[in-house]
């Protein structure tokens, strides 16, 4: 039966396989040597830890099936909270099985108990999965979204 929980430290084995996984379907894996497992465990604690990041687990049996971050930060256009998902996967073999919208499903319910008013995620555009995906789950595309590499 498929359960959705909150992370906690004790998950650190299974989050890290599941971005692993994220990083190989992104093309983020080469970067992956570079990674220093001190410095990502320590990020994982203080992310952890924070009030303001939320780390959802899909799992089955105690199998990882997926995972979603998200953060929560305050606007001043609209006085209200905004949900930001930065990462969020499901292991090949889950897709199609529920866990993906259940993660979403919990995100959503979350986020508004947390006050937010909007929930949003970034995706590549040739990502017909991912954006297929978001637009079922209720998501629209609203805005362009830029970055630059320092």
């Amino acid at each position: 039966m498929l359960e959705i929980r909150k992370a906690a430290i004790e998950d650190e084995e299974k989050i890290f396989r599941l971005i692993r996984e994220l990083a190989d379907a992104v093309g983020f894996a080469e970067q992956a040597p570079l990674i220093d497992i001190g410095i990502w465990s320590k990020t994982l604690e203080r992310m952890l830890s924070s009030p303001d990041w939320i780390f959802l687990l899909a799992l089955e049996d105690g199998d990882a099936l997926g995972l979603v971050l998200f953060y929560v930060r305050p606007t001043l256009t609209t006085g209200m909270n905004k949900a930001i998902i930065t990462e969020m996967i499901v292991t090949e073999k889950a897709r199609g099985r529920g866990a993906g919208k259940g993660l979403i499903e919990e995100a959503k319910k979350r986020a508004l108990q947390r006050g937010c008013s909007i929930i949003a995620v970034a995706t590549d555009l040739d990502n017909a999965g991912a954006t297929g995906f978001y637009k079922k789950m209720g998501f629209t595309q609203e805005r362009t979204y830029f970055e630059a590499q320092l």
